[in-house]
């Protein structure tokens, strides 16, 4: 099961709703936001939002948590998605010491803590382990065609999602 080293927020499921429905954002899935479609459009929302603090966050992203192994009705949907700035991907293992010593910009840091005030007040910006055994869930039926065009531009940019 892939494990992530980020820093970054919690951004509570609730909040995602709430965010997708009053941005209008037509080609998000709130339940799973690292799918290739709804992450650019989140990110473009954000880039649109919050310019400036964008800016200053060229490399953020997002990770779910997902444990395939539960089988409870709890699991689809999980309280939380993390924003992140810093993603390390722990294939064996991962120093987290050295990974944490590398740090983040100041700027960096300071426009996540902006962004955290904006999206999830209140969320602890810091170092977290996410472990999500499902990256590549498949599209449920019936999604729209407006998804597999984003899903391609995403693929056609080299773009990295976890």
């Amino acid at each position: 099961m892939p494990a992530y080293v980020v820093h970054g927020f919690r951004w509570p499921r609730s909040a995602i709703r709430i965010h997708i429905i009053l941005n209008n954002i037509d080609d998000a899935a709130a339940e799973y936001i690292v799918s290739p479609g709804t992450s650019v459009s989140l990110l473009q929302s954000l880039r649109d939002l919050y310019p400036d603090l964008m800016n200053a966050l060229p490399n953020l992203r997002f990770v779910e948590q997902y444990d395939p192994a539960d089988v409870s009705a709890s699991a689809l949907s999980q309280p939380f998605a993390f924003v992140a700035d810093k993603v390390e991907n722990c294939r064996l293992s991962v120093d987290i010491g050295e990974v944490m010593g590398q740090g983040v910009a100041t700027d960096g840091w300071g426009a996540l803590v902006e962004l955290r005030d904006q999206l999830a007040p209140g969320e602890k910006v810091g170092w977290w382990v996410v472990c999500n055994g499902d990256e590549q869930r498949p599209k449920p039926p019936g999604g729209s065609e407006h998804s597999d065009e984003r899903d391609n531009e995403v693929r056609n940019t080299g773009t990295t999602i976890c």
